[in-house]
């Protein structure tokens, strides 16, 4: 079957590898459509053998950072939202044919087939919504993870950092759950429209004190009761939060950091401010997925703004420049099996 590899910074070749033999429990299915992911990032954009040769090796995960050489990375490394149909199981739960959510382990989904144990496979309604669109319930799903952590936020002023696609899945879950204003950030521009149509009552362009006084003018200086930050791969994101929340107010940390340590982490306003710190990754419930599953195919969540480009496996070079280079609006970029 066929597979992606990176091969170098910013380089995916396709490659040829064999289909891996089906155990008891496991399920086959032939990828249809899967989309990238912020956390993908790392692994095509950054050069990781510059890191580990500089000895500050980015905090990935999955990658082997003892051998000499880190390129060519393991095949099939980075994807982790994929959608297919089954085409052969040896579980009673899966027959040929089934629509399925298929969760691949350690984010290595890059393949046409994946073959994984029915603890990973979702059931999927097939019909109520495009294909593109239920494959967002694996997103969603950790959102509705996440949501188990949150703060109340019914009628709440919350302020989301990052319009991209988990920004924008925020936007929209907070205006379903009762949230009285929500409030985008994002530095750009063209995020904004976008930003409204998934929920945000408005969307302040910017970042950093900018973003603050913005804030301050539009909640009459009592700034936002929840700080959900969604950029991802913005360290000092999380110090925007902390002059964004109100005193006494909730910081949600959703979005994914390169480093294990945060350089100019503000104690001391999170101290005097007296902040709750919460934060949330994945998730761990076939129960989320299926939930957000049932979101999206009742038109209570709609994905259909954020899905702006899509691609055939065949060209996965110009999916990951795209999505990572923000091309063209790009905000979900979907790779087509089909």
């Amino acid at each position: 079957m066929k597979a992606v590899q990176i091969t170098g910074p910013r380089k995916a070749d396709i490659v040829e590898v064999e289909t891996p033999a089906l155990r008891e429990g496991d399920v086959r299915v032939r990828i249809q459509k899967t989309c990238l992911c912020g956390s993908d990032i790392p692994y095509f954009a950054y050069d990781q053998q510059k890191l580990l040769d500089e000895g500050k090796p980015n905090a990935a995960g999955h990658i082997d950072y003892s051998r000499p050489q880190v390129y060519p990375l393991p095949v099939g490394l980075s994807l982790h939202e994929c959608v297919g149909v089954v085409v052969e199981s040896a579980s009673s739960d899966f027959q040929e044919g089934d629509f399925v959510l298929a969760l691949p382990f350690d984010q290595y989904g890059f393949f046409e087939y994946l073959t994984l144990p029915e603890s990973r496979i979702f059931p999927l309604p097939e019909g109520p919504v495009s294909k593109q669109e239920i494959l967002m319930a694996q997103p969603l799903g950790t959102l509705l993870f996440a949501w188990r952590m949150m703060p109340e936020i019914e009628g709440k002023t919350v302020a989301v950092i990052g319009q991209g696609p988990i920004g924008l899945m925020f936007n929209s879950l907070l205006k379903l759950r009762g949230a009285g204003s929500v409030i985008g950030i994002d530095p750009l521009k063209e995020r904004a429209k976008v930003g409204q149509q998934m929920g945000a009552d408005e969307v302040i362009v910017g970042g950093g004190a900018s973003s603050s006084e913005q804030l301050a003018t539009l909640t009459n200086g009592q700034m936002a009761d929840v700080v959900i930050e969604a950029a991802g791969h913005a360290d000092l994101a999380f110090n925007d939060a902390v002059d964004l929340v109100r005193v006494e107010g909730t910081i949600f940390e959703f979005g994914v950091v390169d480093t294990e340590y945060v350089d100019n982490y503000p104690f001391g306003k999170v101290f005097y401010k007296n902040l709750t710190v919460r934060h949330s990754v994945g998730a761990k419930d076939k129960g989320d997925f299926l939930a957000a599953a049932d979101l999206i195919a009742e038109g209570k969540v709609d994905m259909k703004p954020l899905l702006t480009h899509s691609f055939p496996f065949e060209d996965a070079q110009t999916a990951y420049e795209t999505f990572v280079d923000r091309k063209d609006g790009s905000i979900k970029v979907l790779i087509d099996f089909e």
